[in-house]
């Protein structure tokens, strides 16, 4: 049966393999210490007589995954964006859960929510802060802002001018976001343009402005090289997919807008799953011979485009931009029990494992403003703690082997 220790109990994890979350190397047979719900100590003390170990000895021992871009409201399984969002929102709140119990029992203790519907996800996260129902911790923006007809206009963030852009921003800080989305091109959303920008830049900086005034930050949704330069001219903390699509509907990288990304120091969330799952959808209905002509134009260059996001974000990588890991989850065809994916396309794009580990983990909490609560395995912090089997250091893979999870220092998942 899983431990759940009472309240203020201290339990002691050893560790047969533990990675940091920090970017450091892994070490053998540790010893982490929890004193209600916060680690106290972490080192290499064999446990004393008498006290409760949960011997995960024959694991990897690593910090709870932040998966950095969902939707929890959307179902990830191939419907319609704008059939869905025609579904009662209590449907919608229900299927948050789902989906955010999917991310927990896969290991991912905190997810970054880049827009749901209204207020849906702050209720949701009242709901799970309050007890009457677990999930795993969320940073969120609300229902983030678009254009009037813009990127998931469905959500109710439609606003147009600096002024709106201002009110708005200053009404989901009032509710309760942790960070100001904004969507800075158009997107997958029918009727919409991703390959050019939406917002000008003085409605960028008046949103963004707000959430600085009070030390929060602000993330650009940038699906072409146009609204990338916008983002960053209005000072934003994080650029979400980060693609450099043309007004010829074609991606062409460029260096200047790369390094000017890099020297800015944003953090990008290259979102590579969501891409790579939309193709293998598509290329199983052509093979199923169910595929319309659009869906067959679209599978003979899938091979390429996800080549090019590869390259890309291995450039990006290269030249030391803060690469953090979301796999858009709830978008088209990405679910939420398979986030290791995301994971496994970063080591693609040129990563070491323990690079991929540290962008889902320690300089994911850096992004959210959470690195002094969660991230790293390290005294003082929560003891949100994941173990596998195997080792992910050298093998992303492992994280596919989920073995145990404690969120708080309890145990909410045991498959050992």
């Amino acid at each position: 049966m899983p431990i759940a220790p009472p309240q203020g109990a201290t339990v002691t994890i050893r560790a047969g393999r533990f990675i940091d979350g920090a970017g450091s190397a892994p070490r053998a047979n540790v010893t982490i210490r929890v004193e209600d719900g916060v680690i106290t100590s972490v080192d290499e003390r064999a446990p004393a007589s008498g006290e409760v170990v949960i011997d995960l000895s024959e694991y990897s021992v690593l910090p709870g995954l932040f998966n950095m871009h969902v939707h929890s409201v959307l179902p990830g399984d191939g419907t319609p964006f704008h059939e869905w969002m025609e579904l009662p929102d209590e449907l919608l709140l229900l299927q948050a859960h789902a989906n955010a119990l999917a991310s927990l029992h896969a290991g991912v203790t905190t997810l970054r929510d880049c827009g749901g519907k209204g207020s849906l996800m702050f209720r949701l996260r009242d709901a799970i802060r309050s007890g009457i129902i677990p999930g795993p911790r969320y940073v969120l923006s609300g229902h983030a802002l678009t254009i009037t007809g813009g990127h998931c206009r469905f959500f109710g963030g439609e606003v147009d001018g600096p002024e709106e852009m201002r009110k708005a921003a200053r009404r989901l800080l009032k509710e309760g976001a942790d960070f100001i989305k904004i969507f800075a091109s158009g997107g997958g959303t029918i009727g919409t343009y991703p390959q050019f920008p939406a917002f000008d830049v003085d409605e960028l900086r008046a949103a963004i402005h707000e959430a600085h005034k009070i030390g929060k930050v602000a993330s650009c949704h940038c699906t072409c090289a146009a609204s990338i330069v916008n983002a960053l001219d209005a000072g934003t903390d994080h650029i979400e997919h980060c693609s450099f699509l043309t007004g010829a509907m074609t991606v062409e990288y460029d260096d200047d807008i790369a390094r000017r990304v890099a020297d800015s120091g944003v953090y990008v969330t290259p979102t590579l799953q969501t891409m790579h799952d939309l193709d293998s959808a598509m290329v199983a209905r052509v093979d199923a011979g169910t595929a319309t002509a659009d869906e067959r134009t679209f599978v003979t260059n899938a091979r390429a485009r996800f080549a090019t996001q590869l390259e890309t974000t291995s450039r990006l990588h290269e030249l030391g931009v803060p690469l953090v890991a979301g796999s858009d989850a709830g978008w088209r065809h990405t679910r939420f029990d398979n986030f290791s994916r995301e994971l496994a396309h970063l080591v693609d794009a040129g990563m070491t494992p323990l690079d991929a580990i540290h962008a889902a983990t320690g300089r994911a909490a850096d992004a959210c403003q959470l690195g002094s609560v969660v991230g790293r395995l390290e005294p003082g912090k929560r003891a949100d703690i994941l173990a596998v089997q195997g080792d992910p250091s050298t093998d992303i893979a492992a994280l596919t082997a989920v073995a145990m999870v404690l969120q708080d220092g309890r145990v909410v998942v045991d498959r050992r």
